[in-house]
């Protein structure tokens, strides 16, 4: 365990950046915050949970897979070393969750290569980030427990800063980074768990959601009630961090060569689960929508959820970003109350 002073923060970010790509919440012009590369000038603390989770550091949003060049096909497998500074506990409960699906019977080489060379820094959240975050009620938060190579706890002036593994220990082993007793930083910090811990609202209606899904008793109007509101943006599969559908597609380039994409997908999406005989066993809207919702709350593998309840990490996003109101708080609650 080590110490830092928050005017000393940039100065960490900046040596890091000799050995590593930092990325970093930044406000840029138009007053977005995004997460990019570090820039002292652009540089916040002042953020909440960002709009996009970094599933697409390891699984972008297209990407090459292999090329066919003079007749010889090639994998096109790529890695760096990234460091995500600023992440949260849910998005980290998300990649664990992610890495565990796309590694579990069949290692995913493109995915790996990626995930191996990022280093994840979280800043644990001292309470919700806005009104949609449910993180205690799933345990994926408000601060992260595993898959983490640093975590920075806010104690004031200062950051309690907690090392995972050998790579974060090294991280912090030198200045700005300052030495503390280990007992009242393990007091601190309990403090700060509990405190942010109690300031995230729970919510029932999940659980009893997931009750009635596993007993059958589910209303079907739910499903028939959302899939007519929904506009088959794919939005909420986009910005949920546990998402990982895609597709694959061929491309010719020129005669005699051409390249192999994977890009993202969606369950949502009629064509996804359209069969070679054009029969679609989920050929309506209500029945994808049921689809998706049941993968994050009934039909998850125990292994994938690492230790939470389910397949969703409570981040909200997919009610902060659904322009229809659809995200899996409006649905469980529907379930609940139906």
């Amino acid at each position: 365990m080590k110490i830092l002073a928050k005017k000393d923060l940039s100065k960490a970010l900046k040596n890091w950046s000799d050995s590593y790509d930092v990325f970093a919440p930044g406000i840029k012009k138009t007053g977005d915050i995004i997460f990019d590369r570090f820039d002292e000038n652009t540089f916040t603390l002042n953020y909440g949970k960002p709009s996009l989770p970094q599933k697409s550091e390891v699984l972008p949003q297209s990407e090459i897979i292999f090329e066919l060049k003079e007749g010889k096909y090639k994998e096109v497998i790529t890695g760096n070393g990234k460091m995500l500074f600023g992440m949260r506990a849910c998005d980290v409960m998300g990649m664990r969750q992610a890495d565990s699906f796309m590694t579990r019977d069949v290692t995913d080489p493109y995915y790996k290569s990626k995930e191996d060379g990022i280093l994840k820094v979280v800043i644990a959240c001292a309470g919700p980030q806005n009104e949609t975050c449910f993180c205690t009620t799933v345990g994926s938060g408000p601060f992260a427990e595993k898959g983490f190579d640093l975590q920075f706890y806010d104690v004031g002036d200062e950051f309690l800063v907690e090392a995972e593994n050998e790579r974060g220990e090294k991280l912090i082993a030198k200045e700005p980074f300052g030495k503390i007793d280990a007992a009242e930083a393990g007091t601190r910090i309990e403090e700060f768990k509990v405190k942010a811990s109690k300031s995230v609202e729970e919510v029932p209606a999940l659980k009893e959601a997931m009750n009635r899904l596993r007993d059958g008793s589910a209303s079907e109007k739910v499903w028939e009630y959302f899939g007519r509101k929904c506009i088959i943006c794919g939005g909420c599969a986009f910005v949920c961090p546990t998402c990982t559908c895609f597709n694959v597609s061929d491309y010719v380039t020129k005669p005699g060569e051409g390249l192999r994409v994977r890009s993202w997908d969606a369950c949502l999406f009629g064509g996804f689960t359209r069969e070679a005989s054009g029969h679609n066993p989920r050929g309506t809207q209500a029945l994808r929508l049921k689809r998706r919702h049941e993968h994050k709350l009934l039909h998850y593998n125990e292994t994938d959820i690492q230790e939470g309840l389910c397949g969703c990490v409570g981040c909200g996003r997919c009610s902060d970003y659904c322009p229809v109101h659809i995200g899996t708080l409006e649905v469980v609650k529907a379930i609940a109350e139906a």
